[in-house]
């Protein structure tokens, strides 16, 4: 993991941006929906969450009957057992854990194929990966891959939230792409989940964008809200983001 990567989330926190919280607070009905729609098992297991930052999910893995590790290049310790690493080079035995999260971070790892790897070299037989990740192949990703090109964000760092405040290293990732990136790591079955809420920024992602005004801004949100379930029903990859279940 870069130095200037560990440097830029250590400095603004409030750049970790996931649907699911974690700065300001735990998004726990998204969590009891997707843990249901995926059908993810943590009674009794054991999780590791890479890139767990200061150990929120923690929390919700306890409450499911489930234990607990975290790992991340910084400790802010919470009360659970944390570890720094890399999620390249785990500082874990081999068959460890029964299942690996990594919630909105996988974007931010610089070998995506090395870090699946070690997921998988961590995981006992059986075991699964959890995975919410950015999906940049919809409107959003098009606008990301022109920003960039033309040189009006540098590489790697464009991201259609929080008023397009550029990101230290945000990966264009898509649906094909986490795909083979995870079958590359060992990984054989998949199966994966659209986020309804975020249907606006992955087709309209100036929704968010700095000089959109505010009335405008509102009434577009109302309108996703209503149209975001029948939308990402029909087109899963629709939405700015994805939620992952990998199997061996």
């Amino acid at each position: 993991m870069s130095r200037a990567i560990q440097e830029f989330y250590r400095d603004n926190p409030l750049m970790v941006s996931s649907p699911f919280g974690g700065v300001s607070g735990i998004n726990e009905e998204l969590f009891a929906h997707v843990i249901a729609a995926l059908k993810l098992p943590l009674q009794g297991a054991h999780i590791l969450d890479v890139g767990c930052g200061r150990g929120y999910v923690g929390q919700i893995v306890q409450s499911y009957g489930g234990r607990y590790t975290g790992v991340d290049f910084l400790a802010n310790g919470t009360g659970f057992p944390l570890a720094v690493g890399d999620a390249a080079h785990l500082p874990f035995r081999d068959a460890s854990f029964d299942g690996v999260f990594c919630i909105d971070a996988f974007e931010h790892i610089p070998d995506g194929v090395a870090a699946a790897r070690e997921f998988r070299r961590v995981l006992r037989d059986r075991g699964f990966m959890f995975l919410s990740a950015p999906n940049y192949g919809n409107v959003a990703g098009l606008v990301k891959w022109w920003c960039e090109t033309l040189g009006y964000a540098s590489k790697n760092t464009w991201a259609p939230f929080r008023r397009w405040q550029p990101q230290e290293l945000e990966k264009l990732l898509t649906i094909r792409a986490v795909q083979s990136i995870y079958r590359q790591g060992g990984f054989a079955r998949f199966h994966r989940i659209g986020h309804a809420p975020e249907a606006g920024l992955g087709l309209f992602p100036w929704i968010d964008h700095p000089r959109m005004p505010e009335a405008i801004q509102f009434r577009l949100q109302r309108l996703f809200s209503a149209l975001g379930p029948v939308i990402v029903r029909v087109c899963p990859g629709a939405s700015l983001h994805q939620f992952w279940k990998f199997e061996v």
